[in-house]
């Protein structure tokens, strides 16, 4: 275990800023590392003849040749894995275990109020809400001294960036949402001023656990319930067996960030869909977070276009990382919960030119795809590509039967696709579900409300730089 030289009482000093902390601790990992000898010194022996010493001397070096490989190897995986680390024991001095305090039920609201801080970062303290039923409150708040809350950090390879508190109770995990949060209150520099390169381990959700529950204005997250109140008192429409829907949807990944609100967009587009389209239950393939994985989704494909007859509908919707990979001219890969986005290109099943092929060469008549995912390599302005900064690229463009399948994306190739933290839902799947309750019945129609929303709403949340224009591919011209 390493023993780190930096004590809490000179971080509380600041004599050391977060860099200079994870510099330290990626040295010392570094020199753990037991390095070969530089100098090998070989004596002939006296009863040793010419060509023996010879022959001894090329075994040594054979030998050390292998001893100084072994080290190289060794030497770059640990520099690999160094800077993660380091970020993770700098967030610890720095920041320390979260601490939730003055804990208040808002019964009007379902919410309870608090007061959040850290241990370790002086001068932090903000208002979050959480939302527990009030069949639980009682015993949430009875058992609240023995809570661990969980804060969720996210590193892009320049910034640590707070990003959520997780409060787990009774095999669940609650969302502390903040309330008056602002970015620059969550996000520190990591500038390593040092020649140490990591370009293959740097960019994974940095997730730091530990312990317990606060206030805030519940009227402030009125909306929060706005899709499922609006479906509640939409007309159901009857069931279709004609119809099928397809349903994947990914906010908590192995090696990889996670994605705000993706489970329950996913989770709410199948209500939707069921109720407003009249997609039967026994035709649903829905795989969510850990039953997203490349096994399951593979299987559950082929399951439902054996089942899919001459004519039938299709609903497709993809909420999850989509990744362009670099060494194959930024062909775009769906990533399931279980793929490491390093070795995704392996895994050619997920290719999205081969998730559309198949989709678009089935029996089915009609084939709608909602794929919130905008394959830019880049969600919440965060990379998903270890070593590869924050910046948006551009997807090769896939080909698929244009005349019986349409696509609808999040955003354009180069675009980030982004959260809806007021309605706790993704942006373009909140508008996408929103305009289907509220009865558009066309694709070209959804596509019109859902665009100009999210346009909209994205650069008034985000900034021109995190705008996010949809668009649609393929025929529009299809009822839904």
């Amino acid at each position: 275990m390493m023993v780190l030289t930096l004590n809490a009482r000179v971080v509380e000093k600041q004599q050391y800023k977060f860099s200079k902390i994870v510099e330290k601790l990626i040295q010392l990992e570094l020199k753990k590392i037991k390095k070969p000898s530089k100098n090998i010194k070989l004596f002939k022996d006296e009863f040793e003849t010419t060509a023996e010493f010879n022959q001894r001397v090329k075994k040594a070096k054979l030998k050390q040749r292998r001893v100084n490989n072994s080290y190289v190897k060794k030497y770059n995986k640990v520099k690999s894995r160094a800077k993660s680390k380091a970020i993770k024991k700098a967030i610890q001095f720095t920041w320390g275990k979260p601490i939730l305090k003055n804990l208040k039920y808002d019964a009007d609201n379902g919410y309870f109020l608090a007061d959040v801080s850290f241990e370790m970062k002086r001068g932090f303290k903000k208002k979050v809400a959480v939302k527990v039923a009030r069949k639980y409150a009682r015993s949430f708040k009875n058992n609240f001294n023995s809570l661990k809350p969980q804060a969720i950090f996210d590193y892009d390879g320049k910034t640590v960036e707070l990003k959520e508190i997780r409060v787990p109770y009774k095999k669940a995990k609650y969302i502390a949402l903040f309330t008056d949060l602002k970015i620059d209150d969550t996000r520190v520099a990591v500038n390593i001023s040092n020649d140490i390169s990591i370009p293959t381990d740097i960019g994974s959700s940095i997730t730091i656990v530990q312990n317990s529950g606060n206030r805030f204005d519940a009227s402030k997250l009125k909306n929060f319930n706005e899709l499922k109140n609006l479906l509640r008192k939409s007309k159901t429409v009857r069931k279709d067996s004609k119809k099928w829907l397809f349903t994947v949807g990914i906010e908590q990944y192995q090696y990889t960030n996670s994605i705000s609100y993706a489970k329950r967009s996913a989770e709410m587009f199948k209500a939707v869909m069921k109720k407003r389209l009249g997609v039967p239950e026994n035709n649903c393939y829905t795989m969510i977070d850990a039953r997203a994985s490349q096994a399951r989704i593979k299987t559950n494909m082929k399951k439902m276009l054996r089942r899919v007859k001459k004519g039938d509908t299709i609903y497709f919707y993809y909420n999850g990382h989509g990744i362009p990979i670099p060494s194959m001219k930024n062909t775009p890969f769906m990533l399931a919960s279980d793929s490491d986005p390093d070795y995704i290109a392996d895994e050619k099943f997920f290719s999205l030119q081969n998730i559309y092929s198949k989709l678009s060469t089935s029996k089915a008549g009609k084939v709608i795809a909602i794929v919130d995912s905008c394959f830019s390599g880049v969600t919440d302005g965060k990379s998903i590509l270890k070593g590869v900064a924050a910046t948006k690229m551009v997807a090769k463009s896939v080909s698929f039967d244009k005349s019986k399948m349409v696509v609808l994306s999040a955003g354009k190739a180069h675009q980030y696709s982004n959260g809806y933290d007021e309605k706790a839902y993704r942006l373009f799947s909140f508008y996408i579900m929103k305009n289907i309750i509220k009865g558009d019945k066309t694709v070209k129609q959804l596509y019109k409300d859902t665009q100009k929303e999210t346009a909209s709403t994205s650069r008034e949340k985000y900034g021109d730089l995190r705008v996010q224009d949809p668009t649609i591919e393929g025929n529009f011209r299809m009822k839904l």
